[in-house]
């Protein structure tokens, strides 16, 4: 329980200076009518929203869960975090689709997935996304090596 509102605090602090960075945010170019602030602030209002509510809430409207801290769970956590990291910088240069491939084969070996299946997962993912996000959504990816 108490990691558990440290850490929503963190995220709480964290949202709050975001949430602040978000409202003084001017774009160069207005496309919606709205207006291009409007969505980052609705997300960290309710991120910073939700982090203070579990940060405060009464201890009795929760069950204590032991989480078990062992060595191999934060040799995964930092190995995650790590493939995290690895993917925001390779994304441009290798490009959505590749980049997300090597990202979901990574996190399902970390999660004990099998090869075969992990690699057919990672190739409909990634190309599924790629073509909902630019030809449905209209949003550009980069292509990296395609492109």
């Amino acid at each position: 329980m108490k990691s558990e509102r440290i850490l929503t605090a963190i995220i709480t602090v964290i949202g709050l200076g975001l949430l602040i960075y978000a409202l003084n945010f001017q774009a160069p170019i207005s496309y919606d009518p709205v207006g291009p602030k409007a969505f980052p602030i609705l997300l960290m209002g309710s991120i910073t929203f939700s982090a203070f509510y579990l940060t405060v809430r009464p201890a009795i409207m929760f069950e204590l869960v032991e989480l078990g801290w062992t060595k191999h769970l934060i040799g995964k956590l930092v190995v995650c975090g790590l493939a995290l990291t690895i993917y925001a910088i390779i994304f441009e240069f290798f490009g959505f689709v590749l980049a997300t491939l090597l990202m979901t084969i990574a996190l399902g070996k970390l999660f004990g997935g099998k090869t075969i299946p992990v690699v057919i997962t990672g190739i409909i993912l990634s190309t599924s996304t790629y073509y909902l996000f630019d030809r449905v959504l209209d949003v550009p990816l980069p292509l990296g090596f395609f492109g």
